[in-house]
């Protein structure tokens, strides 16, 4: 990772501790932290960790992250965030299921939907790709950093400046950690 390339982003909510290796930085979730909004029951979190960028205009971001999961809910992804009623993650959480989730999650004017799928095996490493063009975003991910699977387009109220970058939760107690790696942002 170039670590110099890092000096334009920023956290939304500090995590537990970020240790910095040779290819990334480990990140430690905090206990009991999650993004989500639904106003129809009253329940919304905003306390997770961001690391973020502020972007204007198209833009690529392309991230990797390693992990185990050892609890069904901790997450760790991606994210594109306009403010707390705003914004949108994918991330690889274990939610009922013998293997590994990928789920995304748009939130528009405080309420938050949510999709997923199996991703059909066990897994440690991901890749995901965030792509800008005008108002209209896709995600992809990969396996392998070589294939690229398209998720899901969504559109984004028009914003010039939007916050994007890599995100970690754990709704839950305990420990989560995870390794942020290969973030390019173009």
């Amino acid at each position: 990772m170039n670590f110099e390339a890092l000096g334009n982003f920023e956290w939304y909510n500090d995590p537990e501790n970020v240790r910095f290796e040779s290819d990334g930085m480990v990140i430690y979730a905090r206990s009991n932290t999650d993004f989500w909004q639904s106003i129809h029951r009253g329940f919304k979190k905003d306390d997770a960790h961001f690391f973020f960028c502020r972007k204007d205009g198209d833009f690529c971001l392309t991230l990797k992250w390693n992990f185990e999961m050892k609890n069904p809910s901790s997450q760790c992804g991606i994210m594109l965030r306009i403010d707390e009623r705003n914004w949108f993650k994918a991330s690889v959480m274990q939610k009922h299921s013998q293997h590994n989730i990928l789920m995304t999650s748009l939130t528009n004017q405080g309420h938050s939907d949510w999709a997923g799928s199996d991703l059909q095996e066990d897994v440690k490493e991901i890749w995901f790709r965030l792509e800008r063009v005008e108002d209209d975003y896709t995600l992809y991910y990969s396996l392998d950093n070589i294939n690229f699977v398209k998720v899901r387009t969504f559109f984004m109220q028009s914003y010039e400046d939007v916050k994007v970058g890599a995100y970690i939760a754990h709704p839950d107690d305990g420990c989560f950690f995870a390794e942020l790696s290969d973030l390019n942002l173009n």
